[in-house]
């Protein structure tokens, strides 16, 4: 287990993203998870974040009015796809304030319906057998209690209920530059702890979910940095982004190594991106 020196809260989750919020959607847009990408994928972030999602959403099987939560929904932009193609109930949920007050601005979707909520997954108050689906990209590692999560799957999803996670994990064993260099990526991204496969593995078995399948993703995500890095770099002529950025760095130094440090720990081995998809098993 890899954990920053601080314990993570969701309110420190929460403000974190309030307050990085202008350079995260200057960089990333209204979709603030890695993209998938092929040799000869395009380089439009927008359209990789979409991919990944098509990836982990294709399992769940939507269908018109299936009930869906999206854990962790960002702006709500996942949210607002899933009930566009197939007409999906979708719940999101963020701990972010300035998430939750900007997805209430969204147009509504062509089909289905979505609404975002701000709220703490692990003290929700969603009644058992809620969601046929749900979905998690990137939220797991934030999550301080990670029997909890997946604790609330099985409690929330009907019996049968199909769940899409995305997730970082770590190499078992570290070395201690290693365990030094996943700490670092912690504390820049608000991540309560860095688990490995078999730990959730073991959690999702023991809360009564069902490991349906696993795919690593990591060398089809990295490239994702490099496309954020050179577009940070091409807008370091724009007055505007500059004026957000130093406050930021003022008040957190160590952000800025968060892309590097990032693109190392894929290279290294020692962080991995997997998806993993999960069925709730009959009582």
């Amino acid at each position: 287990m890899l954990q920053p020196p601080s314990a993570t809260t969701p309110e420190h989750v929460g403000d974190h993203y309030d307050r990085l919020a202008p350079l995260y959607l200057h960089l990333w847009g209204n979709c603030l998870h890695h993209g998938l990408w092929d040799r000869h994928s395009p380089a439009s972030i927008s359209e990789g974040t979409t991919r990944l999602l098509d990836l982990l959403a294709a399992p769940l099987s939507l269908n018109p009015g299936s009930r869906v939560i999206d854990i962790g929904c960002g702006y709500g932009s996942d949210a607002h796809r899933l009930a566009g193609e197939h007409g999906a109930l979708v719940t999101g949920l963020t701990v972010s304030r300035s998430q939750a007050a900007s997805a209430a601005e969204n147009r509504p979707p062509s089909r289905g319906k979505v609404r975002v909520l701000h709220g703490d997954w692990l003290e929700n108050d969603f009644a058992p057998q809620s969601f046929e689906a749900a979905l998690a990209i990137e939220s797991l590692d934030h999550m301080p209690d990670k029997p909890a999560f997946f604790g609330e799957l099985a409690r929330t999803l009907i019996t049968g209920g199909r769940a899409a996670l995305s997730c970082w994990t770590a190499a078992p064993a570290p070395t201690v530059p290693e365990s030094l260099l996943l700490d670092y990526l912690c504390q820049a991204g608000a991540l309560s702890s860095i688990e490995t496969l078999q730990y959730y593995r073991r959690l999702a078995t023991k809360a009564g979910l069902a490991v349906l399948a696993t795919q690593d993703l990591t060398t089809r995500v990295a490239p994702t940095w490099g496309h954020i890095a050179r577009r940070g770099l091409a807008s370091t002529t724009n007055p505007r982004f500059l004026r957000h950025l130093f406050p930021i760095v003022l008040r957190r130094p160590a952000l800025p190594g968060a892309i590097p440090a990032m693109m190392l720990a894929y290279r290294t081995g020692i962080l991995q991106y997997q998806a993993i998809w999960l069925g709730k098993k009959p009582s």
